[in-house]
């Protein structure tokens, strides 16, 4: 089954003083950190943008495909309809820009998953990442909610995926989350 994992970096961080796209880590941009490491466990990376499109797409690592989101102040879940507008693999796995990349174990439990929904679970919560198939793409687009975690849990057929990472919580809203979640 093909699969992508997109990233969710349409927004403003409109929390943050800085972009958190832009924001550098030991000189270099966090989005291309976020892609490198989703490349370096062998998969595809999708990117979803809409705010400040230009400045971003220009400093992107190359091994990426861009989708652009010119109703990204619609919120979240219009990025994720407009990857599946844009992106034909089978699978979609969604993560955000704010978040430290999840250990590869979780997707591959994600991807393992027979459901057509299915989150990462862990302390009797639910995070990202969230792993969405290509069946469910209609369903999804024709939806009328406007916010991704609440279209996920309204699905019959959602799993909840056990993982032990610790990171699938961390969700830097701050300046001060952005450095202590992304200090590598």
């Amino acid at each position: 089954m093909s699969s992508v994992v997109v990233l969710l970096a349409a927004g403003k961080s409109s929390r943050t003083t800085t972009m958190k796209q832009l924001y550098k880590v030991d000189g270099e941009y966090l989005i291309n950190l976020q892609i490198k490491k989703i490349l370096s466990y062998g998969y595809n990376v999708a990117v979803v943008l809409g705010h400040n499109y230009e400045n971003i797409v220009s400093i992107l690592e190359k091994d990426v495909k861009v989708v652009y989101n010119a109703n990204y102040k619609e919120g979240m879940f219009s990025s994720v309809k407009e990857a599946f507008r844009e992106l034909s693999e089978e699978v979609l796995l969604f993560c955000h820009i704010d978040r430290p990349i999840a250990d590869r174990d979780v997707f591959e439990s994600l991807l393992k998953c027979e459901s057509e929904v299915a989150v990462a679970y862990l302390h009797q919560r639910r995070a990202p990442p969230i792993m969405i198939k290509s069946t469910k793409k209609d369903a999804l687009l024709s939806s009328r909610y406007s916010r991704l975690d609440h279209w996920v849990v309204s699905n019959p057929d959602l799993s909840l995926v056990e993982v032990t990472d610790e990171k699938v919580h961390f969700n830097a809203n701050t300046d001060e989350e952005l450095r202590r979640y992304f200090a590598y």
